[in-house]
């Protein structure tokens, strides 16, 4: 069985959920695999890759001086040379299973990381990755969120009616979270696509907005919500995968 896991938003928690869920499908003996088909703010140079040179056509619009490109010279923050699919060999995949597909050193949308690098992703290309290593449970994690671009005519959208994969929306439970999980929410159904869960990510218990956006939610959405903390002692994610663990037995009792 097949996930896609999409946020709301960068940021929102995706690699830790995809972490926490591989790690709980593994602990009840599934044979499970974590993939982050393309990768942005990953790079041992941390550099950025000199962007091919564009002739400007009539409609472009001439950069003002604080225009933020970036250059060959500029570094990358190198927090984001971390890449995400470490978390899952944290969580127990094998270190030496190949994760991605695409990696690029800037961390920003794929589109643009790529064409800084010379190089465009194309949607087939993921797709037949994914077909490739296929598991019992597979986790597929995007990159930002479901409408964030691949190319100029492909999204992160157009890998999820193609897999025909169950959504796993995840967003961070605070200020803002109600319209950004309803915005989610009403293009997955235009598109016909199935949402297995929402997750609230940075959940307080303490705090009045997240109560009230994961009660206003739970009426909107037609699948679990599941609310995620701030972990402590979570290194390997176990504790964060005991929050999954009646999600993933619903699944795995169909096999």
């Amino acid at each position: 069985m097949k996930f896609f896991i999409t946020g709301s938003d960068t940021d929102v928690g995706k690699s830790f959920v995809t972490a926490s869920l591989l790690r709980a499908f593994l602990e009840q003996g599934a044979k499970a695999v974590a993939l982050k088909p393309v990768q942005t703010g990953y790079a041992e140079n941390s550099r950025i890759p000199k962007a091919k040179s564009r002739i400007p056509d009539e409609n472009s619009r001439i950069p003002d001086e604080n225009s933020r490109i970036p250059d060959e010279n500029s570094r990358i923050p190198s927090q984001s040379l971390e890449p995400d699919f470490k978390e899952y060999i944290k969580a127990g995949q094998n270190a030496d299973f190949k994760a991605t597909c695409y990696t690029f050193a800037y961390p920003a949308s794929p589109h643009f990381s790529a064409e800084l690098e010379g190089k465009k992703i194309k949607a087939r290309e993921i797709l037949d990755f994914i077909e490739q290593n296929l598991a019992q449970i597979t986790l597929i994690e995007g990159a930002g969120g479901i409408l964030v671009p691949l190319n100029e005519k492909e999204s992160f959208l157009d890998i999820a009616k193609e897999l025909n994969a169950p959504v796993i929306l995840v967003c961070k439970n605070c200020l803002g979270a109600i319209n950004h999980a309803l915005l989610n929410l009403e293009i997955l159904r235009q598109n016909s696509i199935k949402l297995a869960a929402l997750i609230l990510n940075f959940h307080d218990e303490n705090d009045a907005i997240c109560l009230s956006n994961q009660q206003f939610l739970q009426k909107k959405f037609p699948c679990p919500i599941i609310t995620l903390k701030n972990y402590k002692n979570n290194e390997n994610y176990s504790n964060s995968a005991k929050d999954f663990r009646a999600f993933v037995s619903k699944f795995l009792d169909k096999k």
